[in-house]
Parts: C-alpha cells; structure tokens; sequence
C-alpha cells in the first residue's frame, strides 16, 4: 500500500516515530535496565506516536472507547486511513506503511468527535 494521500496541513503521525539514533538509544536502556521485558513493552512505537499527537492513549477499559475500537476494528482498513485523513492524520511512514497503531489513533479520532474524549 503506498501513501495515496497529498495536503498541506496534516499531522504526520511518521513524525513521532523515534530516529534511528532514538530506536539505538532505546535498546540500550533495554539492554541496561533491571528488568529488559519490562522496559522493552514500555518503549512502544505505538504509545509514542499515540501520545505524540494526542497526549494520551485510548482507555479501552471504557465500554464506549472498546465499541469505538471494534467499529474500527470491522472497517476496511482503507476506509479508516481516508476518515484519518480528513480528519487531518496522515498515517503512513516514508515506506508506505501505515505508523504502529493506526487503528489506535482512528479510535482517538472518533472518541473526539463523538464528544468520549476531550484534549487539553
């Protein structure tokens, strides 16, 4: 799937993805922590972009927040990549490939629009 889209003032969620030298530095404070298994699942590519753009991550203990995530979840993935966009997100890396939790961010998309969530 290549990166269709083209505008201006969109949000690139590619850019809150870690640098190489980023990624470099993470593993090493992997590989220095008490607890490597812990620190690897808090280094997530996911949660960075997610907190990034919004500041925050979906709450999926929220039963309205989970209807969100399987409404997401049933959508064609195009569908959810074009509702993103208008919504001003353009998902996709460098390499065509749409950022780690892409789905996450078109949930948070839709809690804001729905009045579920608000942002500071």
């Amino acid at each position: 799937m290549s990166n269709q889209y083209t505008e201006e003032n969109l949000i690139r969620a590619a850019s809150f993805l870690p640098s190489q030298q980023e990624r470099e530095q993470q593993q090493a404070d992997i590989s220095a922590a008490a607890d490597p298994l812990s620190a690897l699942l808090y280094s997530d590519d996911r949660e960075t972009v997610l907190y990034g753009i919004f500041g925050d991550i979906p709450d999926y203990d929220n039963p309205e927040m989970e209807m969100l995530w399987d409404e997401v979840l049933d959508a064609d993935p195009e569908e959810v990549y074009e509702y993103c966009f208008r919504k001003g997100v353009d998902l996709f890396q460098d390499d065509g490939k749409p950022v780690p939790g892409w789905r996450d961010i078109a949930v948070m998309l839709k809690a804001i629009e729905k009045g579920i969530l608000q942002l500071a």
